[in-house]
């Protein structure tokens, strides 16, 4: 293999790796087989876009937020939803009981990458 291949596959491997990383691309490449609308209700994930069941979520992200920190509850807005997506993200991060694993088997995603996937998870599209 010459120089060139090397440096043509070194540059596809890291273009991909570092500019791919949109909520949707993660979602993509780790989170279907868990969290697409067929597959979901297996799970007890909630699904791809199903605003109703991460809204669920993202409420008892904060109530679990407000338990650790009550200064948190007086939070509306704005400021409520960063607070759950923060639970979100470290939940995420850490894996669940209920069987997600740590990071969803992205290892190498980032913080703002998970954050990135739940919120294109949990829009409305």
């Amino acid at each position: 293999m010459n120089i060139r291949n090397i440096f043509l596959i070194f540059f596809i491997f890291v273009s991909t790796s570092l500019f791919a990383n949109s909520g949707k691309d993660i979602f993509d490449r780790f989170c279907t087989a868990c969290h697409t609308p067929s597959m979901a209700p297996m799970f007890g994930s909630p699904a791809l876009h199903d605003v109703s069941a991460w809204n669920e979520r993202k409420d008892n992200a904060f109530n679990k937020a407000v338990e650790n920190d009550s200064s948190l509850k007086s939070a509306v807005g704005t400021q409520k939803e960063e607070i759950s997506l923060k639970e979100l993200v470290k939940s995420a991060i850490n894996g669940t009981d209920k069987g997600m694993p740590p990071k969803g088997t992205c290892n190498d995603c980032s913080d703002d990458d998970i954050k990135a996937v739940i919120k294109f998870m949990s829009s409305a599209e």
